[in-house]
């Protein structure tokens, strides 16, 4: 904990009834709480780095004395609100940002690549670390969008810094029910810690590193989820059973983390290759088909190897109409795509000289010639070669043969002449 030079700050206690609900919350599957007590976002969206100024990697743990200067600074990858915390050995807390102390530090939007220092140069006061001596943390959340932290820390009175002493194991678990109903891409966590006092002989935690070929594997510590790889968390010294679980299998071993050191897990997996299968045919057949724009040849066509997923298809035939559709391949089955083509139209107009000659395509009757136009008009036509042939009484038949094509109007004069 840190004291300001300007104005000490006063701790009260946070209502009992609060302090029950946050014990009662049920905890939402997409925040890790890690053994320091530390909110940590398992798939974070972008980057959030805080800091000391004695440790600017932040991965450090420096030692302050008590009464020594101290300033904290962070840093978001994004625009976003930025809330940070002072976490002291005993639990009590200090909001440090925002605060009512300076126009700096009352505005907690932080822009990209931005980084925000407290105190500020030039600001009108200092942090100075202040007892009990022990671990101390600083806790940096950053949202897409503003969030309510008044269960976290409270304004009092005239106080510049929220404050509260709820303990760091309540101040994890509201702060996890602040986070639970955001969107998983919208929030991430940091913290910095830093020891008040001499360091001690021992550190409380050592380090577990866990990667995985290819990344992205689930990390279970003692059947309890920490994360994805790759994954860097805290633990007490101890034996630890570890999982890393993958779509191509699940990797074990057992660790044993000591203090102050870092402990390496490494997992490689074999890829994952879940194809099924897809033959193609059409009616009628010789169909070019292709399956999402690439051509795969002319119906009918046998079973297709396929990586699992949806696909769509043509088929495509000269004089008929182009079939789309989509298709589903499933790891280990074979699917049966289908396609009935339909035939695309022509139109044929016949002409004639005698009003009233009946009309005959291929045999069967379709109509007479008008008076008048002398033109009867035959739509809808699949593309063919078409006998056609005029009957009128007191004139001689008339036969010809004729070619539709699809798309396109064909025309044809027949003329008739008297016995």
């Amino acid at each position: 904990m840190f004291r300001s030079l300007a104005r000490r700050t006063s701790v009260r206690s946070i209502l009992a009834a609060l302090f029950l609900a946050l014990v009662g919350a049920a905890l939402a599957q997409n925040v890790v709480i890690s053994p320091r007590s530390i909110v940590v976002n398992p798939v974070p969206a972008y980057d959030l780095e805080v800091w000391v100024d004695k440790d600017t990697s932040g991965r450090d743990t420096p030692s302050y004395d008590v009464g020594e200067p101290i300033r904290i600074s962070v840093r978001s990858s994004v625009d976003a609100y930025v809330y940070l915390f002072s976490i002291a050995a005993d639990g009590e807390i200090v909001q440090v940002l925002p605060n009512r102390f300076d126009g700096a530090g009352s505005e907690p939007v932080v822009r990209a690549g931005q980084t925000r220092t407290f105190p500020p140069s030039g600001a009108r006061y200092q942090f100075n670390v202040a007892p009990p001596n022990g671990l101390a943390k600083v806790i940096a959340v950053a949202s897409r969008d503003q969030l309510d932290t008044s269960t976290l820390a409270s304004f009092r009175a005239e106080q510049d810094f929220a404050t509260s002493s709820i303990g760091e194991d309540a101040f994890a678990r509201a702060l996890r029910i602040i986070v639970s109903p955001l969107p998983q891409n919208d929030w991430v966590s940091a913290t910095a810690l830093y020891y008040v006092g001499s360091r001690p002989a021992q550190a409380a935690y050592g380090r577990l590193e866990v990667s995985s070929t290819p990344s992205g594997a689930e990390v279970y510590v003692d059947r309890s989820f920490a994360g994805y790889t790759p994954l860097r968390y805290d633990l007490r010294p101890g034996t630890y059973d570890i999982e890393v679980v993958a779509a191509s299998g699940t990797y074990t071993e057992r660790v044993q983390v000591r203090p102050d050191r870092s402990t390496a897990v490494a997992a490689t997996f074999r890829p994952v290759v879940r194809t099924g299968t897809a033959r193609f045919a059409s009616t009628p057949s010789d169909a070019d088909v292709y399956v999402d724009g690439s051509y795969l040849g002319t119906t009918p066509i046998g079973s297709t190897s396929f990586d699992v997923g949806t696909y769509s298809v043509e088929f495509r035939r000269s004089g008929y109409d182009t079939l789309r559709r989509t298709f589903e391949v499933r790891a280990g089955q074979d699917t049966r795509v289908d396609a009935t083509l339909r035939a695309q139209a022509g139109t044929l107009e016949v002409t004639s000289n005698v009003g009233g000659a009946r009309v005959f395509l291929n045999g069967r009757d379709v109509g007479v010639i008008p008076n008048g136009t002398g033109r009867l008009v035959l739509r809808d036509l699949a593309s063919a070669t078409y006998e056609v042939t005029l009957v009128a009484p007191g004139y001689r038949t008339v036969v010809e043969s004729v070619r539709v094509d699809a798309g396109r109007t064909t025309a044809v004069t027949l003329r008739q002449t008297r016995f």
